[in-house]
Order: C-alpha cells, then structure tokens, then sequence
C-alpha cells in the first residue's frame, strides 16, 4: 500500500527496493543537539541504541545537519541499507523524524525506499486552545495534546485564559473555575519545549473581562463600572447586556492591576512572545473613557492602551502579539503600530475577505493568519466550512509573507464542543501551515488512516459526512441550528418559522446557501444520514489498533447529540407529531446524553465550570 503523509510533504519520490526493520537498530547522531530527535525515534522504535556517527560504521538510521537546506526543510531517504534524515536545524530533523514515524506507522516492518524533500511554507504554525469558557483540560491531556500536535509538525501553543490561572495576588479571579496554577505552566511549558512546540502565553488585557470585572472589588476598574453604566446612550446594542466587559484605559489603576497580574504569570513561560488579546472591545468610549476618546478619537485611545501594555510585558522580556479587528477601524492608525507587536489577522467564515490580509503587509508588520475549527457554538465542528476558512486564509497569508499561522478553537457558550471533536481541523490546519499546496480531496482518508489508525474508507466517508451534517444553519442563528434545537424548549422560536428562509448546508463538501423551509420534513432528511454516520463510527471504535487517543466514543455522542437535536426539529417543528409520548421519549434520551456529557467531560477535564452547559441541559429536559 503506498504511503501517505500528514502533513503532506513537498516532494515524495518512491524508488525501488525496501528496508526491513530488523535486528538491532543504530540511531547515529551527527552531534549532541540531535540527541533529542533521536529520543523522538525511540518513541516508535523502542529497541534502539543511540551513538555518535563516525566514518566506516553504518548506522540503521542516521541524523544529520544541512545548513543549504531551505528554512526549517529536511531530507528523508530509505535505502535497502538504512535512514538518513538531514536538516537545516535539529528541529527540521525533529520533523523529518516525525515524517518517519507515520512511515513506520504504515509499513508492517518493512520501509518501502523513498525520498523526500520537505519544507514548511509558515515558520510558526500553532493551534489556540480557549481553556476558559468553561472547561480547563486535566494537565495529563494537555501534555497529550502537545504529544500528538508535535507528531503533526505544529510548533505553537496558545491557551486563551482570562480567569482561568490561579493568580495568589487575586485569588477571586480563578474561584469555582479549576484554574490552572503555576506549576501546570511550568510543567506544561517544560513539556512542550522538549517536544519542539513553544507554549506563548496568552492573557484577556482589555475586552472580554467579564469573567474578571463580575467581582465587586474590580468594578472601578471597568468601562461600565462594572454595573453597566455608561456616560452615553448612543450605540447601545444588545451586546451591552453583557456587563463588566472591557477594562476602561481611562482608569490610572488598570495598568498597575495588569502589571500585578503580569509578574505571576508571565515569568512561567520560556517562550518570550505574549498574546494580549485585545479583541471585541465592543463598549470602548462608551462608560468611563467617554471622555478621553471623544479628545483623542477611539482608534487613538485603542492603539494607545495596546502600547502600554506593550511597554508593561517589556518589563518581562516579552514582545506581544494582539488580535487585529479593532485596529483594522481605524486603518490611518496601522501604521502607528510598532514594529516589534504581531498582528493576529483573524476571521472564520468561509467566505471572510483573506486577501485584507495584505493590510499588515504593505504597514511592514509582523502578522500571522489566525482561522478557526468552527468547532464552537456546534455539537460537531462544520468541518467544510472550517476546511475553506483554514485554506483561505493560508493561502492569502502565505502569499502576503506571514510569519504564521495560528489556528483557533474557542468554546462559546460553555465548551460543549470537546477538544477531541477538532482534532481534524488541528491537524487540517497543521498541514495547511507546512504546505498549502497539498491534496485537500485526499485529507479525509489521510485523517482517518493516520490519526484514527484507520483504512476503512467508510470511516473517511462518515468523518465527512459528520461535518456536513453539522454544517446545517438558518439565518437568524449562530453557527449552527442542531446546537439550538438540543437545547432549545418545544415553544422556542427556532421551531416556529413556517416561511422559507437562508439555510446553510453542505454539498460535497462546499458551504451552500438556499431558501428553504426549516420544518419537520427538513428534519426527517437528516436522520438516515446521522444514523449511518453513528453506524460507522460505532464500527470503528471496535477495530483493533483504531482510534488510539480514543477519540471516536467522543465523536459517537456528537453524532447522538445530533440526532436528538434533530427528533426534536421532526417532533416540534412545523408539520411536526408532538405527543406526550414523543416528549417522554425525548426527555429520556436527553437524560442520557447529559449523563454520558458529564463523564465524558469527568474523564479528560477537570470540573470547572461543567455547570454552564448542565444549566443548558437542565432547561431543555425540564421543558419536555
């Protein structure tokens, strides 16, 4: 069988012959600085002896540096009579090591003779984890989720915390949400950096607050005061329900109230990049900085808290990265960005304007290009969406000279959607960091084969199906309609819409839109679907060697959250058989999946906030 790859490499040439992998194994190391890709070999090829290579002794596999090699480029070459891997740098040899792990992987102890020659498009390519809308992963899980995205050549970890770390100047601020302490980082930080990833800390500086400013002894702090009081009533929306949201630059305190929280979490990290965040700070100029920003102008005041927030991680030895949707308002202000911040351009449709990307460019500026898993607000990632989101925007950023790419996973609303839903998207956007050249028809069985240990192509198929189904939205909603129908009561208004609306499918993979009724014959269309999908994904899991992170009994209970979501569309919508007996079976079924919701969480994360999304449950059962 030929191999294949994830990422996929630049150039694959296969050649005749093979290599058995028998007897004893010889790793030869060109100096000490490849000792650690060595260990990386010993983790796949247990039975191995590391040595210094010297001329006239064969070596099974042999690890070299190539200074003429490209940026973070390697070789990978098998012979009848062994390995060699070469590379620009010990981490280029770490991926070239990886590479030989998925060889291994699907080669039953006999190498087929290759050659490669591979490159990453983007130096930095990472994934952004939000630990703080409600679930903190247990530390073991952490350190497994660097394990596996090193496999993938990912070489960046973000976690988005506003509350969630355990500050012991602030103890409030981590209360009732299992944060994580300064020994998780320090461990978490150690791990990562053997394994080649380098863990940026990222911290809330200036909007989304509220899980911060919600306690009294902060509210001076607060655009709003922390009680939703504003200076004018121009531009009240409904996002200003949403109190103690931002920290107010026009309040002296705010920087001596970061700087405090700086000094215990910034020194933790090796890495000497910090994320500030900065985003949707949507009721800026509206409480306690009316004032200053109609002197200076918004976009003045903006820019202005940034640098000084800026100046403050200098303190620490950092340069800062920040989210670029508000400066991009104000774009006679771009160009007043320092040079040494980051701009993370970020977006997340299928349809987002990548090409503006260019604006970071023409400014002379750092920037990454940041997409999304489109895993949030969703009982399953809408993977076509994701997959073009992801693609779009490396693409548009590897042609405008990125500097890289960071893909995000956030988890509004609670975190439903639980880290082992987005591994595809992870692991999409891993390769489309190294190579957005490579075959996106073939990613689906390359998925299944490699991540999910998997040759069955109806696993591929059902993981595509799976995303598709999860695609299906109306226009009225947010991300996506089977989320609000789990947890919507029988009288909501998502099952009261008799006129055709927008809907957003999925056809063979590409995001559609089409005026349709979104009634109970809409629903009963995609039962048959899920329920093959549950099908094969049920068959999978009991395949021996399969789905070795155990993923799969994850992915089942989306696939059964999504049917119930859809029974109750069937039952409640229009044109729909609601009966006492239809309730009392949904109820039962929604009964047991907060049932397998709760140990399914309980078994990979610690119980932090579990309580917001049982809240959600909780009203769904008690409406039935």
């Amino acid at each position: 069988m030929k191999p294949v790859f994830l990422p996929e490499p630049k150039k694959v040439k296969l050649t005749n012959g093979c290599m058995p992998l028998t007897g004893k194994i010889h790793i030869g190391i060109a100096s000490q600085s490849l000792f650690g890709a060595a260990t990386l070999v010993r983790e796949f090829l247990p039975c191995t002896k590391v040595y210094v290579s010297v001329p006239g002794v064969a070596d099974t596999i042999a690890l070299s540096l190539n200074p003429k090699l490209r940026p973070g480029g390697y070789t990978l070459r098998v012979s009848p009579a062994g390995v060699t891997i070469a590379g620009r740098t010990a981490a280029a040899v770490s991926h070239g090591v990886q590479t030989l792990r998925q060889l291994v992987a699907q080669s039953n102890g006999v190498l087929p003779c290759l050659a490669i020659e591979d490159w990453p498009d983007f130096a930095d390519r990472g994934v952004y984890y939000d630990v703080c809308r409600g679930r903190v992963p247990k530390l073991e899980w952490l350190m497994k989720m660097a394990d596996h995205l090193a496999q993938y050549k990912i070489n960046q970890l973000q976690l988005y915390i506003e509350h969630t770390f355990a500050f012991r100047g602030h103890p409030r601020i981590g209360q009732g949400a299992s944060p994580l302490t300064a020994e998780d980082i320090l461990t978490l930080d150690a791990y990562c950096d053997a394994r080649g990833i380098e863990l940026v800390p990222s911290l809330a500086t200036f909007g989304h607050l509220a899980t911060v400013l919600k306690h009294p002894e902060y509210h001076h702090l607060a655009e709003d005061r922390g009680i939703g009081k504003y200076e004018t009533p121009d531009d009240r929306q409904a996002w200003q329900r949403l109190i103690a949201w931002s920290l107010s630059p026009a309040v002296p305190g705010v920087y001596s109230f970061l700087d405090s929280l700086f000094a215990e979490f910034l020194p933790l990290f090796r890495s000497t990049r910090f994320n500030i965040c900065c985003d949707e700070t949507w009721d800026l100029g509206l409480g306690q900085s009316y004032t200053l920003c109609k002197k200076l102008g918004k976009g003045v005041v903006y820019l202005n808290h940034v640098r000084k927030v800026r100046d403050l991680a200098a303190k620490y030895g950092k340069s800062v990265m920040f989210w670029g949707d508000i400066i991009r308002h104000y774009p006679e202000l771009i160009g007043r960005i320092p040079s040494d911040m980051t701009v993370l351009d970020w977006g997340y449709g299928y349809d987002h304007p990548f090409d503006r990307i260019k604006d970071f460019e023409k400014a002379d500026l750092p920037f990454f290009a940041c997409p999304g898993t489109s895993s949030w607000v969703a009982l399953f990632p809408r993977l076509p969406e994701a997959m073009e989101n992801i693609h779009g925007f490396a693409k548009a950023g590897y042609r405008h000279g990125a500097d890289g790419l960071l893909n995000t996973d956030w988890g509004d609303g609670g975190h439903y959607n639980f880290m082992e839903f987005s591994w595809h998207g992870y692991l999409f956007g891993a390769e489309q960091g190294w190579n957005t050249g490579a075959n996106q028809k073939s990613f689906h069985a390359r998925f299944a084969r490699l991540f999910l240990r998997s040759n069955d192509k109806a696993l591929a198929d059902a993981v595509s199906e799976m995303g598709e189904i999860a695609e299906v939205n109306a226009a009225g909603y947010y991300q996506s309609l089977w989320r609000h129908t789990l947890f919507a009561a029988p009288g909501d208004d998502v099952f009261r819409r008799t006129k055709p609306v927008e809907v957003i499918e999925a056809l063979n993979g590409r995001v559609v839109k089409r005026k349709k009724r979104v009634d109970a014959a809409f629903a009963a269309g995609y039962l048959p679907r899920i329920h093959r999908v549950r099908k094969t994904l049920a068959a999978a899991s009991r395949q021996k060697g399969a789905d070795p992170l155990k993923v799969l009994p994850y992915w089942e209970f989306a696939a059964d959250t999504m049917a119930c979501a859809i029974r109750k569309m069937k039952a409640f919508g229009p044109g729909g058989r609601d009966t006492p007996e239809v309730r009392r079976a949904l109820k039962r079924e929604m009964m047991g999946l907060r049932a397998r919701f709760v140990k399914l969480w309980m078994a990979r994360n610690r119980p932090s906030e579990i309580r917001i999304t049982l809240a959600l449950y909780r009203r769904a059962i008690r409406s039935l």
